[in-house]
């Protein structure tokens, strides 16, 4: 691959980026309905054709928007818990973070309240189905961690996992039909700290 290829590639994806980012805006504060392609075009000094160099139609625009975010949103969460070393820690701490990124990142949230069918517990309706299948790869991981330091039961991992995750999954659609935040956030606490006591096996390695 030529470094010209690799330059062009880099811009178009930086260009990208931007129109997203604009795109996120507009869509929060004027919903899906309301934000036309000429709109993200005009904000970002571009004309109409310009904008479909990068996207397919408004629908393709509104995906990549949200599955941007989605895709920061994850590796946001799995960069911080890796600095969390105890277990139990970063169980706690890959839950109330993720909560916390939806909570104070406001466009983000609001194009969820906008739009509740982003998120679901049917992996044929799932819209975003491989971003999802990376979120929940962290759960497995911190549960792989906690089996083999013999802080967690040895759950089946695989089945485990899915059951979190649908867990969070529901919380996340009450999340997108609420937008009392206070709440929510008292339930998953209370919820995580349920879940710790039941996976925790703080005597199992002396038994074994």
């Amino acid at each position: 691959m030529s470094q010209s290829f690799k330059n062009s590639k880099n811009d178009k994806e930086a260009k990208l980026h931007e129109i997203l980012q604009v795109a996120l805006k507009m869509f929060a504060r004027y919903g899906y309905k309301k934000t036309t392609i000429e709109d993200v075009a005009q904000k970002m000094g571009m004309t109409k054709s310009n904008i479909y160099f990068y996207v397919a139609n408004k629908k393709d625009l509104y995906e990549k928007t949200v599955g941007n975010e989605l895709i920061r949103w994850r590796d946001t969460v799995g960069r911080e818990i890796e600095q969390v070393e105890d277990i139990a820690e970063k169980f706690r701490a890959m839950v109330s973070r993720a909560f916390k990124y939806l909570f104070s990142h406001k466009d983000l949230h609001a194009v969820v309240l906008n739009d509740p069918g982003i998120f679901t517990l049917s992996r044929e309706q799932d819209r975003f189905l491989e971003i999802n299948l990376g979120a929940m790869e962290l759960i497995r991981v911190v549960l792989q961690q906690g089996v083999s330091q013999g802080r967690f039961y040895p759950v089946d991992i695989d089945v485990t996992t899915e059951f979190l995750f649908s867990i969070y999954i529901t919380f996340l659609i009450k999340t997108s039909v609420a937008s009392e935040t206070q709440s929510i956030s008292r339930m998953v606490e209370a919820g995580t700290e349920l879940i710790l006591r039941g996976l925790c096996a703080p005597d199992f390695a002396k038994k074994r």
